[in-house]
């Protein structure tokens, strides 16, 4: 484990563990050399120190079921990965985390294929950074978080860097062997999601992220009002064959979202009746793309106090 200069009480919790776990190592991340960012400086210096064939990197704010990493490595093994990356379940405390994470979730879910970032015959990368299983030999081939020392989004650097290399990337879901909590209000939700929502969603192009972010905020109510608007003009006598087409595709778009929408509250597992809150993390999601374009037009993202240019 690893202290990143940390000004809250990370390094009386690693004497503590150490006290209990005599196999434990721990490291100070030292002064930040330049070029390199905070994250990605300290995992450096834990994999300098980690023993074995692999190398696994987990957040801090990762909670993890015992048989995490024996689960891991053995599905690892088994299919010949060389990075193996599990999405966490998100765990969703707070109304304003059930109210707004849903809708931002099914967003940057939909912009994804995790079919195409799982084979090697397609050019499509992504992982998540929250736990990301490498081969030890992979890693060291591609010369580590050297490769990756001064990006912000270095998880999907990596899943770039591990595929285009010919190392055989996977990513999966994990949500019964580990969970995280992201952020716990709106202002977090905000913050967090600005500094890089364009990369999430890998569009490095500006025009495209205006477009996903149009998109969202069209999934967002075009589902809820077209039905309403054809129905009106249904009633009003305008009932040709081009409205009652309409009317039922607007009614079968609507019947889509809703049963998308209801898979993403069960997944999250949060009462069903935050259903109805989808529409406003759709349009939050929208918000937090133009913000996210703007920032990196900046050249400037800040997160947890510190300027990333």
């Amino acid at each position: 484990m690893v202290d990143d200069n940390s000004s809250d009480s990370t390094r009386s919790i690693l004497q503590c563990l150490k006290e209990k776990h005599s196999n434990l190592k721990s490291a100070d991340a030292g002064p930040l050399p330049g070029g390199w960012s905070g994250k990605n400086n300290a995992c450096r210096k834990g994999a300098e120190i980690a023993d074995g064939k692999w190398l696994c990197f987990v957040d801090a704010d990762v909670y993890a079921q015992q048989e995490l990493l024996e689960t891991a490595v053995n599905f690892a093994e088994k299919k010949s990965i060389d990075l193996l990356s599990i999405n966490p379940l998100q765990e969703l405390v707070t109304t304003s985390e059930r109210l707004f994470l849903p809708g931002v979730f099914l967003s940057i879910a939909s912009s994804m294929n995790f079919n195409h970032v799982n084979d090697p015959s397609r050019p499509q990368a992504g992982a998540n950074g929250q736990f990301m299983l490498f081969r030890k030999e992979a890693y060291e081939a591609i010369n580590g978080h050297h490769c990756v020392r001064n990006e912000i989004m270095e998880d999907m650097a990596f899943a770039r860097i591990v595929k285009s290399s010919g190392y055989r990337l996977y990513w999966i879901f994990g949500e019964t062997l580990i969970s995280t909590r992201m952020y716990r209000d709106i202002l977090h939700i905000w913050e967090g999601f600005s500094k890089n929502l364009a990369e999430i969603m890998r569009k490095q192009n500006p025009i495209e992220s205006v477009y996903d972010a149009i998109k969202s905020f069209l999934l967002a109510w075009m589902p809820l009002l077209l039905p309403f608007w054809t129905f009106f003009h249904l009633i009003n006598g305008m009932d040709t064959v081009f409205n009652y087409l309409a009317f039922g595709l607007s009614v079968s778009v609507f019947a889509a979202l809703l049963t998308t929408s209801l898979f993403i509250v069960k997944a999250l597992k949060i009462p069903f009746w935050y259903v109805f809150s989808i529409p406003l993390g759709l349009s939050l999601h929208t918000l937090l793309t133009i913000n996210s374009i703007w920032r990196m037009k900046k050249g400037k993202r800040i997160w947890k106090g510190r300027i990333y240019s």
